[in-house]
């Protein structure tokens, strides 16, 4: 028994070493966005590139944190290479004071969602039972916060491919007063909940855009950040298309 438990052992283990080899022998390309295939030294180099952009970024903005995050998948493979399709995106937030109490999504994923009685732009109410029956996508969001607007013409077309099968409400401790004048400047289609000063201090919510996603029981199934930031196919850093909050709707309408 020991005997066939060593060489057991001794056969996964030539394994595991083969596997690692063939692994490390695979040369690895990328394919662009453009759909040009390149090395790994070319795509260093235009990672480099994207670094420094982005740290020039952090410069320009040095009131808000900056995050970059590489998004790699598998699109061919033979024996001797490797094609992956990638994506840079680029996270913008406001800066977190220090010591302050942060908001923690942990604390509302799969929990019904604590919205009482908030006041919209036209003087309605809105509850968490009003919201019960089909998905919702709560944005909350206030006037001087950049990513925020920035994210607002892309969160309108979501908005438009859904119509009423979702609820789409945002939420932010500005005055009705300021929301007003906000909206002369800017177009922001989703039913406006304003004056929740008290509701977001409660929530902890210190760091903008929150994007929380309730299925149609009033329950928190996804939490995100404001829509990714992306490179186009002439490498210039935008506003992402929201494929993935369109991607979690769809998922919550077939619940």
């Amino acid at each position: 028994m020991k005997l066939i438990m060593r060489l057991n052992l001794i056969h996964y283990s030539i394994i595991c070493v083969l596997t690692t080899f063939i692994s490390y022998s695979q040369t690895k390309f990328y394919k662009t966005p453009s759909g040009q295939i390149i090395d790994n030294f070319e795509y260093s180099k235009l990672k480099a590139d994207y670094y420094d952009f982005v740290f020039k970024l952090k410069v320009q903005q040095s009131d808000r944190k900056i995050l970059f995050k590489e998004n790699f998948k598998e699109i061919k493979r033979t024996k001797d290479s490797i094609i992956y399709s990638y994506k840079f995106e680029v996270k913008i937030h406001e800066k977190k004071v220090v010591g302050e109490i942060k908001f923690d999504s942990d604390d509302y994923i799969d929990k019904e969602f604590s919205l009482t009685s908030l006041q919209t732009l036209d003087n309605k109410t809105v509850t968490i039972n009003a919201l019960k029956g089909k998905p919702t996508l709560i944005n909350f969001w206030f006037a001087n916060c950049m990513p925020c607007i920035e994210e607002m013409p892309v969160l309108n077309k979501i908005k438009e491919k859904f119509k009423d099968r979702v609820n789409f409400i945002a939420i932010t401790y500005e005055t009705k007063e300021k929301v007003l004048d906000f909206l002369k400047k800017h177009n922001y289609t989703f039913i406006q909940i304003v004056d929740a000063r008290k509701f977001t201090d409660e929530l902890k919510m210190n760091s903008f855009p929150i994007n929380v996603f309730l299925d149609k029981n009033g329950i928190a199934r996804e939490i995100k950040n404001g829509i990714p930031y992306e490179m186009n196919d002439k490498e210039e850093l935008i506003m992402g298309d929201g494929k993935n909050f369109i991607e979690i709707l769809e998922e919550l309408l077939l619940q």
